[in-house]
């Protein structure tokens, strides 16, 4: 007799341990779920997203209408572009940053600031008067407007293919500076020289084609559209004609 009720007295304190044990869960579980509920406004945008995400249609179309070649050119949007007469400010610009460089040891795929290559440094050049390049020639070569010889201006891109197959290829690039003279970085001398194309033949014939970045139509008529709202008589002067 005593051992059965000993038996119902454990029982009864199990089962109470088992209640009290289950109440406490409920209590953890509904405190977390409250603690990490997303209002509905926050659930309805995760929801569109991931719809969004997976909606191959939509990934398709988006690739679809990625056109490379555009995205390329437009890298290239100086910053300076608001400042009046800003084709020649850059232009003055890039060539005052590339001879701050001469002198600096050529290494092969380096970008600066102690030691460059040749798209290396024509890619630091321009980016500091806030025009970015591609890094390597070859991509370098593709941006810009393409110009032949006797068309090149201070500020374009000039190519080459100085290998000794000569089939054509871009595998140098300098900054055509003027006078028949380009500022790079290069291999034969080790550092950064301004070379003369009348006096080193060798570029001369194997050059392939320039490259115009600073197109002075567009920024003319983009200065034109800007100047209509805003009046640059009331930027004081010294911004006017600041180099960038």
């Amino acid at each position: 007799m005593l051992k059965k009720v000993l038996s119902i007295i454990v029982v009864f304190e199990l089962l109470v341990v088992i209640t009290l044990l289950t109440q406490y869960s409920s209590e953890k579980l509904d405190f977390i779920h409250n603690s990490s509920h997303l209002n509905q406004k926050d659930y309805s945008k995760d929801v569109s997203l991931a719809k969004i995400i997976q909606d191959e249609n939509i990934i398709k179309k988006v690739f679809a209408s990625f056109d490379y070649k555009k995205y390329q050119q437009s890298r290239y949007m100086p910053l300076a572009s608001i400042f009046p007469n800003n084709p020649q400010i850059l232009t003055k610009n890039i060539e005052y940053k590339a001879k701050t460089l001469l002198g600096k040891p050529y290494v092969w795929g380096a970008t600066g600031p102690k030691c460059f290559d040749c798209s290396g440094f024509t890619q630091k050049v321009y980016r500091s008067v806030g025009i970015n390049l591609p890094r390597v020639s070859r991509s370098q070569a593709k941006v810009g407007e393409l110009v032949r010889f006797n068309e090149l201006q201070k500020g374009d891109m000039v190519f080459f293919d100085t290998s000794h197959q000569n089939q054509g290829k871009v595998n140098h690039v300098g900054i055509y500076l003027e006078d028949g003279k380009f500022i790079h970085a290069s291999s034969g001398n080790h550092k950064v020289v301004i070379t003369s194309f009348d006096k080193k033949r060798f570029y001369k014939n194997r050059f392939l084609w320039g490259r115009r970045i600073i197109k002075t139509s567009f920024h003319s008529k983009l200065h034109t559209k800007l100047a209509n709202i805003v009046n640059l008589k009331q930027f004081p002067k010294a911004i006017q004609t600041q180099e960038l």
